[in-house]
């Protein structure tokens, strides 16, 4: 741990919206550290006007340009700059070490682009556009950011050894910093009870399995009339989510747009089991609130959810896209209340590897120490 005050600076590719993971995260990071004595400046692209004026296709080949200008300009402000991704590619491949910078993923964008382009498969495929930006330029932009930058950090082990692979990361490699929970989602024990109220936490978008979620809700709810579902943090309207299932089970769908914390904490409580069918993720603080909360779990092995938990042990994995799987899982707990049970007691335990004061002590070790390295 460094003796002295240090000077961060933490660049994002999305807005500052106040309930996104992205955003969320590195605000808790940047408390911590200033809460340490250390200095914090956050960086997005609301900060530059000029990109809100460009058509969203380009922002991911301009926003690195406007941030390496703003890099050379204060340069000497900064021990370290954390760039959300590919944000520093420029910036990094210029400073050559002035300031020490740290790459650090939240998704790894060619791993995400090989779970959509399967899925837009079914819809008509992707514009040759963005195929092109995310198949041949993006690969060099990750590229270059990584083995310029004084370290580089990601989310999961699958990830780490992805960017090992394919030699972005040398030497030590990329580190693994996972994602911490606050202590209002822990639970100390949860009471047995049937299993008739099922949660799921994400936006509604095609990549987070909602096709499937959908038509595998759609045959337990229209099996079982005391069967509900809640879809919490959707970022779409009730009647945009609930119009994607049908007139007989619509009304037991309760949806949630945006909720804050305490009452996100409340529907992991409330909730019998959590279903959670995403096609890829960098971590999924999701899983791990379910996991906090001793929910039974049924996942794909995404994100966090194939780190921490093991199939049959700490959660039921079903594979992608697949809503028949999602539903014999969901029935399988229902049948076998002493499973549903064990399984949410051991999610429970593994979840206290993911609190936020642990978490958060290891984050501060890693970015201290690339803060601290030789130039």
């Amino acid at each position: 741990m460094s003796d002295r005050p240090l000077r961060f600076a933490v660049v994002i590719q999305t807005p500052r919206d106040p309930q996104s993971a992205v955003y969320i995260g590195y605000q808790v990071l940047a408390d911590a550290l200033e809460r340490l004595g250390h200095s914090v400046e956050i960086v997005s692209p609301g900060e530059f006007p000029a990109i809100s004026r460009l058509d969203g296709r380009w922002v991911p080949l301009a926003y690195p340009a406007f941030i390496a200008r703003w890099i050379f300009r204060r340069r000497d402000d900064f021990d370290l700059v954390m760039f959300h991704s590919y944000s520093g590619w420029i910036a990094s491949a210029l400073a050559r070490g002035r300031p020490r910078s740290l790459v650090m993923f939240h998704g790894v964008e060619p791993l995400y682009h090989r779970e959509l382009r399967q899925e837009a498969a079914l819809d008509g495929g992707l514009s040759w556009r963005y195929r092109a930006l995310q198949e041949l330029v993006m690969p060099v932009m990750l590229r270059t950011a990584c083995r310029a930058a004084t370290g580089v950090a990601c989310l999961n082990c699958a990830e780490a050894e992805y960017l090992a692979r394919r030699n972005w990361v040398t030497g030590r490699g990329a580190e693994v910093l996972a994602h911490g929970v606050p202590d209002e989602f822990f639970a100390t024990a949860r009471t047995p009870r049937p299993i008739q109220h099922l949660l799921f936490v994400g936006q509604w978008l095609p990549m987070k399995g909602t096709r499937y979620l959908r038509d595998a809700m759609t045959t337990i709810l229209g099996e079982d009339p005391s069967m509900r579902l809640t879809c919490a943090g959707t970022l779409q309207t009730e009647q945009r989510v609930r119009s994607e299932f049908p007139d007989a089970v619509r009304e037991r769908i309760a949806v949630f747009p945006r909720v804050d914390q305490s009452t996100l904490a409340g529907l992991y409580l409330e909730a019998d089991a959590f279903v959670f069918p995403s096609l890829y993720e960098g971590f999924s603080r999701a899983i791990v609130e379910a996991m906090a909360s001793r929910l039974p779990v049924v996942c794909t092995a995404v994100g966090v959810a194939a780190d921490a938990l093991k199939h049959e042990d700490s959660a039921l994995f079903v594979p992608k896209r697949s809503a028949r799987a999602i539903a014999d899982a969901v029935q399988r707990l229902r049948g076998d209340p002493a499973l549903a049970a064990a399984l949410g007691r051991a999610a429970g335990e593994k979840a206290r590897d993911y609190t936020l004061a642990g978490v958060s002590r290891r984050t501060i070790d890693v970015i201290v120490d690339a803060a601290c390295r030789p130039l």
